[in-house]
């Protein structure tokens, strides 16, 4: 048996020629980690590949294109603002990022641009093209994906519809700033130019007895066996849909914000906040909400709160799967992180605690 004085002689008490032997085995496995790193990377760019082909191949889907047209708020806020910089942009040039059905185009043309350029990567860039000559208007229509845009000059101003549900998903604001990076001037123009997400928590009782409580007796039959099956289902993703003001338990808290003329892709990667709620005793935590606001540079402003117009974003809920008793502060983070396999979407994450409860983790996927 070795004393507690003997010390390890480490690779030199081996022989030369086991010494070498394990030598050998550490250069393949270098080259073998190498070779699995270069695997993955090329595996990541095939799915981000799959989901740009997704995501475009939706957007030629005219029903969407309907559903935002429709919303009026949405509209009212990109014509208010465009037609108030208008008569600034008599010698500008203007770019559409992601440019659709081409009413943005259309609007930025006619309020007085002197070039309108848009970009629309998926199928239904044909129509722009003819939706613009119908309309006489002087729009410049580019087939391709942002990053890919070649322009022979630097532009005046950029206007993109970018924002997706809980603002960030569906990741379209990097490929504004692939344009505002390489092509926008010094002091030139984004719309929207700042952006801002905001959480509160709710008590949600309709809600909860339709999709949870629901489950525990149905026509007079016990189904509470479906009630854990039901619970993951409904509380374990995201939630879209309109919230009533009356259900919300505090004011919101900013939980990221954007200035779109120096926010980097950095910071779109992964952000966290401190969450801190004081549950009324004659209340309950049912989860949280998020929604989004958006200026345009002073000119006008978009809001998707629970207590503003409904907009086609309408409101994320993020539903606990255990509700939290009141008379209680709970107390917390929650994080946003990039979804390792799906480029546009994300992972959320809320870790709870109050007094006398167990700590809580709960984790949904924007995608």
């Amino acid at each position: 048996m070795d004393g507690p004085d003997d010390s390890d002689p480490g690779l030199a008490g081996l022989s030369p020629e086991f010494q070498a032997m394990l030598g050998g085995l550490s250069g393949h496995t270098a080259a073998f980690a190498q070779m699995l790193e270069k695997r993955t990377k090329a595996s990541k760019e095939v799915e981000k590949e799959k989901d740009d082909e997704v995501y475009l191949e939706s957007y030629a889907d005219l029903a969407i294109h309907e559903e935002m047209l429709k919303d009026t708020e949405r509209v009212k806020a990109y014509r208010t603002a465009i037609e108030h910089f208008g008569p600034t942009w008599a010698e500008a040039t203007v770019v559409d990022v992601g440019a659709g059905t081409g009413l943005l185009s259309v609007f930025i043309s006619r309020a007085g641009a002197r070039k309108v350029v848009a970009i629309e990567a998926s199928r239904l860039s044909h129509f722009l093209k003819k939706v613009v000559e119908e309309n006489s208007c002087s729009v410049e229509v580019h087939e391709c994906l942002a990053e890919d845009l070649s322009l022979p000059e630097k532009v005046d101003a950029i206007v993109s519809e970018w924002m997706g549900y809980c603002l960030l998903f569906e990741n379209m604001l990097p490929s504004v700033l692939a344009v505002r990076d390489q092509y926008l001037k010094p002091g030139g123009l984004m719309l929207p130019s700042k952006c801002r997400l905001l959480l509160a928590p709710i008590q949600d009782d309709h809600w909860r007895q339709q999709k949870v409580d629901f489950w525990h007796r149905v026509q007079g039959i016990d189904m509470s066996p479906l009630m854990p099956l039901a619970t993951a289902s409904f509380c374990g993703i995201p939630q879209h849909h309109v919230i009533d003001p009356e259900k919300i338990l505090a004011p919101g808290t900013c939980i990221f914000e954007a200035d779109l003329h120096s926010v980097q892709l950095a910071d779109l990667e992964a952000f966290e906040r401190w969450l801190s709620v004081c549950v009324p005793s004659d209340r309950r935590l049912d989860g949280f909400v998020a929604w989004f606001e958006c200026d345009f540079a002073g000119a006008a402003t978009l809001s998707t709160a629970p207590s503003a117009a409904a907009t086609h974003w309408k409101q994320t809920a993020f539903y606990l799967r255990q509700p939290i008793g009141g008379g209680v502060e709970v107390k917390g983070s929650v994080s946003f992180q990039k979804h390792p396999s799906f480029s546009r979407g994300y992972q959320v994450s809320f870790d709870l605690q109050a007094p006398g409860r167990k700590a809580r983790s709960e984790g949904y996927e924007l995608r």
